[in-house]
């Protein structure tokens, strides 16, 4: 009798171990918690060459983490509920404070023309327990760049010593999670060069002017300002309003690319307005 409930005992008790390994099986070991993936997106990068080697993610306002990959598992566990990712990128040219960025500024006190591009996005999700969430993270780029291809006709473009250029009424900074543009009315001296694919834009004494911008304060007008320094020492200054042309910028950060034209009248000295602003069609120009 008692080996035969001995039997009995040790059949129940082998019944009970295993009813409670299966009540606690998970799916995941960490049974309480969520663990996170975070994919980013960078479809907003105008070229490959753009997107930066390496990002910040940050989790709920806390110390970000560095990482190169385009899909990171995010190294702590988050307890179940709503959160927060925060990404973003820290290019050259650029000053981070927070969560506002402000394009740095050379000696003279104008923004530096050619930062190199900067990414930002925050989203939110919700994580569950003993579960792995995926969150897609939409990178937004935050700088658009602006080409303006300008043509100097006339009998003495081969006498011209040197040209600067400045463009007014630029926002300064944006704020990474939010996108919006700070209320500076900075000026950006732009990246001047010699024109070197002239078919679609420009045609002989071209010259293409460059900056990449936070943004347009919309306060302020956009005034293009040139300065063309000849030979013989005689300095032209040149003013463009582009208000009008830059007036979207903000909404919709799309590159802009602009052509015109200044003509050097009899006195062999150049005037002082730019005509005939039309837009530049094709693939915007984004030399090095």
């Amino acid at each position: 009798m008692k080996r035969i409930l001995s039997i009995i005992t040790c059949g129940a008790a082998a019944w009970l171990l295993a009813s409670c390994v299966k009540d606690e099986l998970h799916n995941t070991p960490h049974p309480d918690k969520a663990a996170v993936v975070i994919t980013t997106d960078w479809a907003d990068a105008i070229d490959e060459t753009d997107v930066p080697a390496a990002y910040h993610i940050g989790m709920d306002g806390g110390e970000t983490v560095k990482t190169q990959e385009a899909t990171t598992v995010y190294p702590d566990l988050l307890v179940p509920g709503k959160h927060s990712v925060f990404a973003y990128n820290e290019p050259q040219g650029i000053t981070v404070s927070g969560t506002t960025v402000s394009v740095n500024r050379l000696s003279d006190g104008t923004l530096e023309p050619m930062p190199d591009y900067l990414f930002s996005a925050a989203t939110e999700f919700e994580a569950l327990a003993d579960d792995t969430v995926h969150v897609a993270v939409p990178m937004v780029r935050r700088l658009c760049p602006i080409t303006l291809h300008l043509s100097l006709e006339g009998g003495n473009t081969e006498t011209i010593a040197s040209v600067t250029a400045t463009l007014g009424g630029m926002a300064a900074s944006v704020d990474l999670r939010t996108g919006t543009t700070g209320g500076e009315n900075a000026t950006v001296t732009l990246d001047v060069r010699q024109a070197e694919n002239k078919a679609r834009a420009c045609t002989e004494g071209c010259l293409e002017m460059r900056c990449r911008v936070a943004g347009t304060n919309p306060q302020e007008r956009q005034v293009l300002t040139v300065k063309v320094t000849m030979a013989d020492g005689h300095v032209q200054t040149i003013t463009s309003d582009l208000s009008e042309r830059l007036k979207d910028l903000n909404a919709g950060m799309e590159p802009v690319e602009l052509a015109g034209t200044a003509e050097a009248p009899q006195d062999g000295h150049f005037s002082g307005s730019i005509t005939g602003w039309t837009d530049v069609t094709g693939d915007p120009v984004e030399a090095n």
